[in-house]
């Protein structure tokens, strides 16, 4: 461990030196970012058997930043965590909280075209699909390679990845590929402004490709075996068969055999004075990794209007399909939920983070989002948000455990899923330093309790608040030495 230091410490000289002889810029940064917690019902309804707790979570970052005529890079190492979820009075780390979250590097070719390539975050457009999933201490970045061009001129930028995934070690031939990220992923992004960049328009399609789960078959055996049966002086006066019944499983894997998703849309905004419209729709298609087709569907926007200087108003809506229980022959071959890939959910689907996983796992009834939000600027400093959202369901029906013969799989439900409200305030005393802090409340229906897999007037007031603290020093700036 001291040797691998050492080796950081002289590469960062042998960095620090060549960025003052080539020109280059290179700072070392970091981030502070715990987050005291109050969960009442967070993401998910209570009754009266769970108990509302605190807790404190958060993350340090420390990041390294490299960037000349030619070569941009990155490496950030993270620790994400729960207050004490270590020994305080051990070194042995119980769990490994320490990990590298960015390590990259990208070649210009020219000033229009480079590549890019390592282990970086992806975020596109409101990054409904593909997001670095900011709000979880952990975040979310992948490993991928980059074409990426632009014509800065023209207002025209445009992205081709592609994610080659397999286990390691490296082995001479394929093997399964047991983890629960996609096994390949391929996608491209165009985006073109026009009109003086008032209006941005952009395409994403994405191509993400799962092997067919394992599958365990459990194998009897039965051997059989010869007693023999003697009397009180040994003598033997018969035998006996006594069976024995052992049961093992086999695993069987299928590395060659692979389902695509492929997902295209875009989206569309535009921005004049005080107004801005923003609009998405997506189309999804191919084969979830259990081998259902799929046909499915999103689309959502809003409007924001400033009525006065320091007030905006914004009104919005989506809709994501879902699956019609009801049909349960279809189900078996067929699924019609939407799944929004790899997002960051949070703030779009509200701060209690109620349909995080039902929006991702493909397998729902849906879900419909009709929000209203007011924000307030006091200062350049300090605002306050309050946002208002109704949500639903896009199908009627909900899967239904089967007790008897004659029970149905399935049950009709109201859509309506209740109501939440999220009010949150942010202070920024200085450029680097920022404080956030919520209220935020549920009031759900006998639906949303199905949903939640309680009872119809047994859930509990639904609520959550923080108090997340950021701060981002720079520790070591090139230009300023």
């Amino acid at each position: 461990m001291r040797q691998f230091a050492k080796n950081i410490i002289l590469l960062l000289c042998g960095v620090i030196i060549l960025s003052g002889n080539l020109k280059a810029q290179f700072t070392i940064s970091g981030e502070f970012r715990p987050r005291l917690e109050y969960r009442d019902g967070y993401s998910r309804l209570r009754d009266s058997s769970q108990t509302p707790y605190i807790d404190i979570l958060g993350r340090n970052r420390l990041v390294f930043d490299y960037r000349s005529e030619k070569f941009m890079a990155k490496f950030s190492l993270q620790q994400a965590y729960v207050f004490g979820e270590n020994n305080y009075a051990s070194d042995t780390i119980t769990r490994n909280t320490v990990n590298i979250f960015e390590g990259w590097f990208r070649y210009s070719f020219t000033k229009s075209f480079a590549l890019k390539i390592g282990r970086t975050e992806l975020i596109y457009d409101d990054g409904r699909l593909l997001g670095n999933s900011n709000w979880s201490p952990k975040g979310a970045s992948h490993d991928v390679g980059l074409f990426q061009w632009e014509a800065a001129a023209n207002g025209y930028k445009g992205d081709f990845g592609f994610a080659i995934n397999n286990t390691a070690p490296a082995t001479p031939f394929l093997t399964s590929y047991p983890l629960k990220n996609y096994k390949y992923m391929g996608y491209l992004y165009e985006q073109k402004k026009f009109f003086k960049d008032k209006l941005t328009v952009s395409v994403l399609a994405i191509l993400d490709v799962f092997q067919k789960a394992n599958t365990i078959n459990s194998i009897k055996t039965i051997h059989r075996d010869t007693l023999y049966v003697t009397n009180t002086n040994h003598d033997t006066i018969g035998t006996t068969i006594v069976s024995t019944t052992t049961t093992t499983s086999a695993t069987t894997s299928y590395p060659t055999q692979l389902y695509g998703r492929f997902t295209f849309g875009g989206t569309a905004g535009y921005t004049s004075k005080n107004l801005k419209i923003f609009a998405a729709g997506y189309y999804q298609a191919g084969q979830l990794s259990d081998g259902r087709t799929i046909n499915a569907g999103f689309f959502g926007g809003y409007a924001s209007y400033r009525v006065l200087k320091p007030i905006t108003l914004l009104i919005g809506y989506e809709s994501l399909s879902g699956n019609d229980y009801s049909n349960t022959a279809s189900l078996k071959t067929k699924s019609t939920a939407f799944s929004t890939l790899y997002p960051t959910s949070h703030g779009f689907y509200g701060y209690m983070d109620m349909f995080s996983t039902q929006v991702t796992n493909g397998n729902s009834a849906g879900l419909t989002d009709l929000y209203a939000r007011a924000t307030v600027l006091f200062s350049e400093k300090t605002s306050f948000e309050a946002t208002w959202r109704m949500f639903g369901l896009a199908k009627g029906y909900l899967p239904a455990t089967v007790k008897k013969t004659g029970d149905l799989p399935y049950a009709a439900v109201k859509k309506n899923l209740g109501s939440e409200v999220d009010l949150m305030f942010v202070y920024k005393p200085f450029n680097n330093f920022e404080v956030n802090a919520a209220y935020c409340f549920f009031l759900p229906t006998s639906t949303m309790e199905r949903l939640n897999g309680l009872n119809a007037g047994t859930s509990k007031w639904a609520q959550y608040a923080y108090i997340m603290l950021t701060y981002k020093p720079t520790f070591f700036n090139s230009d300023k030495h």
